[in-house]
């Protein structure tokens, strides 16, 4: 006899019978009629935002290939080879007038021979000369003025008769532009819902808006208002004017800090996830200027933020799954951190999420000034904090959800002697 298996709902845990291929989870009917709906919600925003995108990419063309860096490198590969190529025409024309020189010189010397022959006889009339002198001298002179008015030949010889030997230039897509191989095809989850990838809508606007390194301003300087990487710990390092990190191949934890402190006002971050291995993880959140920063700054009490296997942190401790975060964060995805001090808040979102993580801060262990914080543990793991300059068109862009992203709210209890973690979801709000 067999027995029967059971299974419970991932969300409720009440008894379940639909299965989802995409998520691996099990639902009952209500969830898996709400599973199924928010995959729909998925599927309307990115047909909408495919056609809004195709409509920048036929506006914005010429002007990315006129304003891509690429451009400029050829660019100024030219101004420098031409620059190159008169200077060498220059040094050949002062030769060409070298020998012109000397050409004149040696043409005045042989004019001087027969000046002085001449001046001989004006001077001594006792001095006697005939015919032959007086041929000679004319056939002198003649041959002196047929060489002043014939054109001296030279021959010039430019790299084997070649104008210009011209190096080839080739356009080398990075990595990342490369068309990937197709994955392997799940079958059908949650009898018919199928499992499919979501586009990433703002990875073009990143390309499109990429421009050239910011000015490196001194931090006490009033121009400076992006923020950017600053302090680190060991198996990292910070690259392109701290707008980049980098981990070293070794799989040992690492932590950077921010530049700037917050302690007022309201400040969104955007980071793009450039390398990350498979499954694993980068921590995004905050931690006290006050607090203890080491390789594991991610586990200081004063430390607020997310992470990888699904784990939310709050004073330095991991709380797995808590109110349904999860991290299915992957290559090229964009991350908003909003370090709100003047409601002691802290949001996530990233690019493929229609909703956004929001994290109570305590500041009786989490103090102000507030720095941003990213810990990484995988070898090559990298991320890149993007200027306001993109940041804000990729705010424009998100801003077209807000109407239907959800915020996943974790609130504390308005009780001064307990921290005990309470959740609430609600709808959008203006951060």
């Amino acid at each position: 006899m067999n027995d029967a298996i059971i299974q419970f709902c991932s969300t409720c845990k009440e008894l379940a019978g639909f299965y989802c291929n995409g998520c691996n989870k099990i639902f009952c009917q209500p969830h898996a009629d709400e599973h199924r709906q928010s995959l729909y919600e998925q599927f309307d925003w990115l047909a909408v935002d495919h056609d809004d995108l195709v409509q920048k990419l036929n506006q914005t063309s010429t002007i990315m290939q006129r304003k891509h860096p690429s451009r400029r490198i050829i660019d100024k590969w030219e101004e420098e080879s031409i620059e190159q190529i008169r200077q060498t025409a220059n040094e050949a024309r002062h030769a060409l007038m070298d020998v012109f020189k000397l050409h004149l010189s040696q043409l005045r010397e042989k004019l001087k021979l027969l000046t002085d022959d001449l001046n001989q006889i004006y001077e001594n009339q006792e001095k006697t000369f005939d015919e032959r002198n007086i041929k000679q001298w004319a056939t002198d002179l003649r041959n002196i003025k047929q060489d002043f008015l014939t054109t001296p030949a030279f021959t010039v010889r430019i790299h084997g008769n070649k104008p210009v030997v011209m190096p080839i230039i080739k356009i080398q897509p990075e990595r990342t532009y490369l068309t990937p191989t197709t994955p392997s095809q799940k079958p059908a989850g949650l009898i018919s819902i199928k499992s499919s990838q979501t586009t990433n809508p703002f990875e073009a606007l990143f390309h499109s808006t990429q421009s050239q390194k910011p000015i490196d301003h001194p931090p006490s300087s009033p121009l400076q208002k992006d923020d950017r990487f600053h302090s680190k710990s060991n198996h990292v390092k910070i690259l392109d004017y701290g707008q980049l990190i980098i981990h070293d191949s070794t799989n040992e934890d690492a932590s950077i800090l921010g530049l700037n402190e917050y302690s007022h006002g309201a400040h969104r971050l955007f980071f793009r996830i450039e390398r990350l291995p498979v499954n694993e993880w980068i921590f995004f959140g905050i931690m006290s200027k006050h607090g203890t920063f080491s390789q594991k700054a991610h586990t200081d009490t004063s430390a607020h933020g997310w992470t990888g296997y699904n784990n939310v942190y709050i004073h330095g401790k991991s709380m797995p799954v808590l109110n349904g975060y999860l991290s299915n964060m992957q290559v090229n995805d964009f991350v908003e951190l909003t370090i709100d001090c003047d409601r002691e808040t802290l949001h996530l979102w990233h690019s493929r999420q229609m909703y956004k993580n929001k994290l109570p801060i305590d500041r009786r262990t989490c103090p102000f000034p507030w720095q941003f914080l990213i810990s990484c543990h995988n070898a090559n793991a990298s991320v890149r904090l993007l200027p306001l300059s993109i940041g804000s068109i990729i705010k424009l862009e998100q801003d077209k959800l807000n109407q239907k992203m959800k915020i996943k709210e974790i609130e504390f209890p308005k009780r001064k002697d307990s921290l005990t973690v309470q959740q609430k979801s609600s709808s959008a709000e203006i951060i």
